[in-house]
């Protein structure tokens, strides 16, 4: 029995020896340094990945599962020869409180003015300003996915009145959830700060697009901790400059590595981070792989399943 690795050519041997621990019985196997004998392709059973080689999976006859090491899919839903098996991706806690996390600092870094005050301390300026209560901001955050919902609970923990929207129903606790694109342009023109948590899919590349950026508050703040490709970036250059929208965070991006002559860098109402809202920590998340290794060995089901474009029937 063995297991394949492979984090996009990289770490692979840190996420062996975390996971080791959890599968004892499995044999580890990094990508970089598999052999391409014939006995280890077969005891192949499992393959952890990211960014993975298209084409390469279909040569294991007893996989199992696919168990991605990230929230994102896309990177496996571009490959067509991806075999029927289950494909897992992967929700550590620890990640999700870290975007939890990060956008609870960014909302609040404006409803406090800390920036302001950063820039007063460079001017010796001693003057206060009056910051408006947690319970008088509203958060909605868009896609109340496992990552959405964590954000969402932490937001209403600190206080703030938080609306969450998802394309289908969803139910969280003590949470405004609603749900259909009817119900969508009403929360984005209620909100003080949006927070997107979208997948990068065909229901959501340019999914805040200039008929939705023209229904949030002059005075919003928007956050993408989601995928670059759900913002047309064009329309968003547009709110910003016609002063429709306040602020844009954004820690993803359509091109990534951000290219240096992107406008993002430059403009004086954009915040960039390069992709570091939420870390993948091998030392949490080997315990969230093994465990649905273990379901799949009992027979039940792993959890979060993705449905790959190539297995879904029309």
């Amino acid at each position: 029995m063995a297991i394949l690795i492979n984090n996009d050519g990289d770490c692979s041997q840190e996420w062996a020896n975390h996971l080791q621990p959890h599968l004892p019985e499995y044999t580890l196997y990094c990508y970089e340094q598999l052999s391409n004998t014939d006995a280890i392709v077969e005891d192949i059973e499992y393959a952890l990945v990211w960014n993975h080689p298209a084409g390469d999976l279909r040569r294991y006859p007893n996989l199992k599962a696919i168990l991605i090491l990230g929230a994102g899919t896309e990177h496996i839903d571009h490959d067509s020869t991806v075999p029927q098996v289950p494909i897992v991706r992967l929700i550590d806690p620890e990640m999700s409180r870290d975007m939890a996390q990060y956008a609870l600092y960014w909302v609040m870094n404006t409803q406090r003015h800390y920036d302001t005050y950063r820039q007063q301390q460079l001017q010796h300026r001693w003057q206060r300003y009056p910051a408006a209560a947690a319970g008088d901001i509203n958060v909605l955050i868009v896609g109340m996915g496992e990552i959405g919902t964590t954000i969402a609970e932490i937001f209403q923990w600190n206080g703030f009145v938080v609306t969450g929207w998802n394309r289908r129903p969803k139910e969280v606790t003590d949470i405004d959830c609603r749900f259909g694109f009817d119900t969508l342009e009403p929360a984005l023109s209620e909100a003080d700060a949006v927070v997107l948590c979208l997948p990068k899919n065909a229901h959501t590349i340019g999914f805040i697009n200039r008929q939705r950026l023209a229904k949030m508050k002059p005075n919003a703040t928007l956050i993408n901790v989601g995928r670059g490709a759900v913002i047309d970036d064009d329309a968003l250059r547009e709110a910003l400059d016609n002063e429709t929208l306040d602020r844009a965070v954004l820690d993803v991006y359509s091109e990534e590595p951000l290219p240096s002559a992107a406008w993002y860098w430059q403009h004086p109402k954009v915040t960039v981070t390069p992709h570091m809202s939420g870390a993948t920590y091998p030392r949490s998340a080997a315990k969230v792989i093994a465990a649905n290794i273990r379901r799949i060995e009992r027979g039940e089901t792993p959890y979060p399943i993705h449905p790959h474009p190539a297995h879904i029937k029309n």
